[in-house]
C-alpha cells in the first residue's frame, strides 16, 4: 500500500498542488536568471521547465522517485535545451568537483533525508562563483505556529514522501558555506499556515 501511494497517488497530487499560484509566481521570480549548465535536485514532474530563461545550454535532473520523472515527459520535450534525468538522491551527487554552473532547489530540501549533506554535496560541486538557486518552506518565526510544525512533522513526512514542516532553510543554508547573495522571506498567500512560510533566493560558492 504505501508503495501505491509513493508512485501512483502521491506524484498526481504533488503535481497539481505544486501549479498553486503562489508557487508559480515564486518560480518566475527565480528562475528567469538561471543559466549555463544547471543541476536541478528534486526534479519532480518538471514544472520548473517552462520557466527558465533562455541562457539555459543544459539541465540535469535529479530525483529518487522514478514515477514523477514519468509524468515530466511531456513537459522535458517542450523545451529547447537537452535534459538528462538521474534517478538518485542529492545526498550523492555523481558529478565532479567545482564542474558545475548552478544547482536549483524548489520546494525539495523538505525531503531530503540526510539536508546537511545534500547540501554539502550542492557545495562540492559548484564551480568557484556557482549559484545555488532556491525557493523553500519551512520553519516559521511565529513560535506557537513552529511548535505545531515541530508535533506535526512525523504526520507529514508519511503523507508528504520525507517532507519536514520544521526546518530552518536560511540557516541550513547558511551553515552548509555558501554564501547568500540574496534572500527573501514572506508567507505565501492561499497556502496552508503550516507550509506557508518560503525562502527564497541565490546563494554563491565564494
Amino acid at each position: 500500500m504505501k508503495n501505491i501511494y509513493k508512485n501512483k497517488i502521491f506524484p498526481i497530487v504533488l503535481d497539481h498542488v505544486m501549479q498553486f499560484d503562489d508557487f508559480t509566481a515564486a518560480r518566475q521570480k527565480l528562475l528567469s536568471q538561471v543559466s549555463g549548465h544547471v543541476v536541478e535536485i528534486g526534479f519532480g514532474t518538471g514544472l520548473n521547465l517552462p520557466f527558465y530563461g533562455g541562457g539555459v545550454l543544459s539541465l540535469t535532473s535529479v530525483d529518487p522517485n522514478e514515477s514523477l520523472n514519468q509524468l515530466a515527459k511531456q513537459r522535458i520535450s517542450s523545451v529547447k535545451f537537452p535534459v538528462t534525468h538521474r534517478q538518485l538522491s542529492a545526498e550523492h551527487l555523481p558529478f565532479a568537483d567545482n564542474s558545475i554552473d548552478v544547482v536549483v532547489s524548489t520546494w525539495t530540501l523538505c525531503s531530503i533525508p540526510d539536508v546537511k549533506m545534500a547540501l554539502a554535496e550542492i557545495k562540492r560541486v559548484l564551480k568557484p562563483n556557482g549559484s545555488f538557486y532556491f525557493v523553500e518552506h519551512g520553519l516559521s518565526p511565529k513560535p506557537q505556529l513552529a511548535k505545531w510544525q515541530n508535533r506535526l512533522t512525523p504526520v507529514q513526512k508519511i503523507i508528504g514522501d520525507g517532507c519536514h514542516l520544521n526546518r530552518d532553510m536560511k540557516q541550513l543554508i547558511e551553515q552548509s558555506g555558501l554564501t547568500i547573495v540574496q534572500c527573501e522571506q514572506f508567507d505565501a498567500r492561499k497556502l496552508p499556515s503550516l507550509m506557508s512560510w518560503m525562502t527564497l533566493g541565490q546563494a554563491k560558492k565564494l
